[in-house]
């Protein structure tokens, strides 16, 4: 009986210490696995005003569509008092680009106000146009309303421009060397020298890297 009882000890003192091995064994395996981390990419947040909630006017009209290689910068190219209507200013925009240039809409994707507000123009999917001679499929165009020959872009344009063009970036997979300005692709003073500069000088790109990592 008492022999019995010493077999089932070893057994069950056997039994623990072959468990306490298996432990230690997985916890070493633990510690030299890598653990893979992946990262999530940063979703850059904007208060956008949409189309609709200026008062565009649905398109009766299209063109082939495109894909997004570019980012492009320009200006509007007349000077932009304070006080002016920026709503008015793209209805009449699209008006203009419709009736007297027969485009099929305001000439660029996106535009950014004095205030650094952000508007929705054409729909992306399409290319935009332009009264220069350069290609235009595949860029994203960016205008800033305002005469940047004249005028200075302020603080607050100058975030929210790095702001979309990071989301755009983001969203299209651009390169950094593919984002410049439209004096890159053709004779034009556009965007104008106050806001070329940030191009020229590296501070736009440096600020969408910041904003997307």
């Amino acid at each position: 009986m008492i022999k019995e009882k010493e077999s089932n000890m070893i057994r069950r003192l056997t039994a623990a210490f072959m468990t306490l091995l298996l432990v230690i064994s997985c916890a070493k395996d633990l510690k030299m696995t890598p653990q893979t981390v992946k990262e999530t990419p940063i979703q850059v947040e904007l208060e956008i005003v949409t189309r609709e909630d200026w008062g565009w006017v649905p398109l009766t009209d299209s063109i082939p569509t495109h894909e997004i290689k570019y980012i492009t910068i320009h200006h509007g190219g007349e000077d932009f008092a304070e006080d002016k209507d920026v709503i008015q200013y793209l209805r009449g925009l699209q008006s203009w680009s419709q009736s007297e240039k027969h485009w099929i809409d305001n000439p660029y994707h996106y535009m950014i106000d004095l205030k650094g507000n952000i508007y929705e123009a054409r729909p992306i999917q399409y290319p935009g146009d332009t009264n220069t001679d350069y290609d235009v499929r595949g860029h994203a165009l960016i205008c800033v309303v305002g005469n940047y020959e004249n005028q200075i872009l302020s603080a607050g344009q100058f975030e929210q421009l790095a702001r979309l063009t990071a989301y755009l970036a983001d969203k299209y997979s651009v390169e950094p060397e593919f984002i410049k300005g439209h004096k890159d692709y053709t004779e034009t003073l556009c965007p104008g020298k106050d806001l070329y500069s940030y191009l020229a000088d590296g501070s736009l790109l440096k600020r969408v890297a910041a904003i997307r990592h």
